[in-house]
């Protein structure tokens, strides 16, 4: 089915408003319950017995942060040299209305000024923008909990690739220049824990799957589709009632904690597809997102200061970028094995380093996929931070490495706090891509420093 945005949005609201309505059953509910219980997700506040048991039925406990931040960004290579100029403001707030109750907001506003790639890609001397990552109600109990609304769900312990962490989608309008916690995006989705000893089964469904977020077309990090100029492309999302749902089981023994899990996801990232018609003689290609099926498992084992995880993912029919004789674009579906290993050590909190090491298998022939796709493609990924001044300077150090492409990136980021309410940021990027066939060919003139400031109140 084509999808158009309007429908997608009218979609949303009309789900959100469920959402809404189905919320206030559950206040109504949860009021008559004494015990609270909150799963903690990396972006989710723990509260303490304590402090919820302070909370009266008549209090709210509730905290927000505003954050006031500006971003620049100069590149060192290409033309325009400057890309980023932006203000924006922030706001996370989080409200305990009861022992079970708990709200949850974080949503951003931009304003993008002139000289910003994305306020020049709308050919605008002042762009705004804005969205919202979490927006949720979550009913806690002894044994049980159950989350309605906007949320990012988190499967993944991998930094290097996406191996199990598919439930998000992410924001690559910034291409890599988004830290992984910030480019995670929320969707409206009902979830839900189940408590068992040291167990926690974790089960959620989806009606309306986002995809992720491309550059604005224009924009400094926008890489049109080769050939798009000799045919039409049509967009088909998917649709309310497209179901992505999934399951995830943890476990913890000792110094181990063990994860499985499995689920019917759609391709965050877009594939192109030829229809086999034409439109004013050109070849129709549709921009779809196809469904798969994964199965996976995690393992993290501390010992001494080390820290070790291993992660593994079976990818059913995985849609990927194929190319067909006519050289129209088509997608082919693989089963994949995706796969990580890493090591993180902590220096008595002097310094901590962190080694990863990924690998992607594809069990059946690939002469159809795109030149350059490899059968058997690893990737290695460390990151060094150090603090310094009692802990208000630090510095981070990450080093990527594609082993068969022989592609790199190294970007050094400074962060120091200037006050207990503000901090500055400095960063620098630098890009050597050596095969043509990849996508980071595309962004070997994407070196750039980076220069943000923050004011939290």
């Amino acid at each position: 089915m084509i999808y158009t945005a309007d429908n997608h949005f009218f979609l949303r609201q009309f789900f959100f408003l469920i959402i809404c309505l189905t919320c206030l059953i559950i206040m109504n509910v949860s009021l008559s319950h004494s015990q609270s219980l909150f799963d903690t997700d990396d972006e989710d506040i723990l509260f303490e017995e304590e402090a919820a048991a302070a909370v009266s039925d008549s209090e709210q406990k509730k905290n927000s942060t505003f954050t006031l931040g500006y971003h620049f960004s100069h590149g060192t290579d290409g033309e325009p040299k400057i890309i980023d100029n932006s203000f924006y403001l922030r706001l996370e707030y989080e409200s305990l209305f009861s022992d079970s109750l708990f709200f949850k907001f974080d949503g951003k506003g931009n304003l993008h000024t002139k000289t910003d790639h994305r306020a020049d890609a709308k050919n605008k001397s002042v762009f705004f923008n804005g969205s919202v990552r979490e927006a949720f109600f979550q009913a806690g109990y002894e044994k049980f909990s159950l989350k309605i609304g906007n949320q990012i769900n988190i499967w993944g312990k991998a930094d290097t690739t996406t191996i199990t962490d598919v439930v998000s989608p992410r924001d690559n309008s910034q291409f890599i220049f988004t830290r992984l916690e910030d480019a995670r995006l929320g969707q409206l989705m009902v979830s839900s824990n189940i408590y068992i000893n040291d167990t926690t089964a974790s089960v959620f469904i989806n009606p309306l799957p986002e995809t992720d977020k491309e550059p604005d077309t224009n924009s400094r990090y926008d890489r049109p589709l080769a050939g798009s100029n000799l045919f039409s492309v049509k967009h088909d999302k998917p649709e309310f009632g497209d179901f992505e749902y999934g399951i995830k089981v943890d476990t913890s023994f000792s110094k181990t904690d063990f994860s499985v899990m499995a689920g019917r996801f759609y391709s965050n990232a877009a594939l192109y597809d030829h229809k086999g018609y034409y439109e004013n003689s050109k070849p129709v290609i549709e921009k779809t997102y196809p469904d798969y099926i994964m199965a996976g498992a995690a393992l993290e084992h501390a010992w001494q200061s080390f820290l070790f995880k291993l992660e593994l993912c079976f990818k059913n029919k995985l849609p990927l970028q194929g190319i067909d004789a006519d050289n129209l674009y088509v997608f082919e579906k693989k089963d994949v094995l995706d796969s990580a290993f890493g090591i993180e050590y902590n220096a008595n909190n002097k310094y901590q380093m962190s080694f990863e090491l990924s690998n992607r298998y594809i069990f059946s022939d690939i002469s159809r996929l795109l030149p350059g796709t490899d059968k058997n493609s690893s990737s290695f990924y460390t990151v060094f931070t150090k603090n310094f001044l009692n802990q208000t300077l630090n510095f981070e150090y990450i080093f990527y490495y594609h082993i068969q492409e022989q592609n790199q990136f190294h970007i050094f980021r400074l962060t120091y706090d200037l006050t207990d309410n503000a901090e500055i940021q400095a960063e620098y990027a630098c890009f050597n891509a050596k095969d043509e066939s990849s996508l980071m060919w595309l962004y070997r003139n994407e070196d750039r420093i980076s220069f943000e400031i923050k004011y939290f109140f």
